[in-house]
């Protein structure tokens, strides 16, 4: 979520182009949101750093805690941003 919110705000910032006219930050924070919900790779290097089998239990689980956060909360924004543009 923070590189790919990050890396839209550095390429606006120093690239010189804008966002849409309809487009608000808003929005690409409610989408880059989303892409916490990938979790593989977090569990692959989860995996790779912490052999051990009973620290692995805690580290899906807190990946997938994760997910399931970032997946709410990213319905929440998307959600309040729709009924903002659906009163334009």
């Amino acid at each position: 979520m923070l590189g790919i919110f990050g890396g839209s705000c550095l390429a606006v910032r120093f690239t010189g182009t804008r966002l849409s006219r309809d487009l608000a930050w808003a929005d690409v924070l409610a989408v880059a949101m989303l892409a916490g919900i990938g979790f593989t790779v977090s569990l692959l290097i989860g995996e790779l750093a912490y052999p051990d089998p009973a620290a692995l239990q805690h580290i899906k689980a807190a990946v997938l805690l994760g997910s399931v956060a970032s997946a709410l909360l990213a319905c929440l924004l998307l959600r309040v941003r729709n009924s903002r543009y659906r009163r334009l």
